[in-house]
């Protein structure tokens, strides 16, 4: 009889064992998607960020006349149109006016955001038209 429960015990001390180590394999599996989870958090903040500061520009600049796009020089860089509010000190903007090739009556504006996030580099770019005439 005794050596009928010696014989047990150390099934159980193995499926114990086993059971541990599946345990841990899980939870080691889980904390590493909470981790790439919260990083692609980060970087989704900055592209929602990124994409804010490009439609206020693009914002800022619909208020301008027809006449003011007319007499602009194309091709030309635009600065930040809000002296008030800069952006954020880690997103580079760039702003280009251009001719635009659906007809000559309309200007082409590109905006460009850059950052840089953990030694990688992101942009977003957002294009849109604007009138010469009214």
């Amino acid at each position: 009889m005794m050596s009928r429960l010696k014989g047990n015990q150390g099934f159980v001390l193995a499926d114990v064992t086993l059971g541990l180590f599946i345990i841990s394999v899980a939870l080691l599996c889980i904390s590493m998607l909470f981790t790439q989870a919260l990083q692609l958090e980060e970087i989704a903040g900055d592209y929602t960020l990124a994409t804010n500061v490009a439609q206020k520009q693009l914002e800022l600049l619909k208020n301008k006349s027809p006449v003011y796009w007319a007499e602009l020089q194309l091709p030309c860089t635009i600065p930040w149109e809000d002296e008030r509010f800069p952006p954020p000190a880690d997103y580079e903007l760039t702003t280009y006016a251009v001719p635009s090739t659906r007809g000559s009556h309309l200007v082409q504006v590109t905006v460009i955001v850059t950052w840089q996030e953990r030694q990688k580099d992101y942009s977003i770019q957002l294009v849109t038209l604007y009138s010469k005439m009214n």
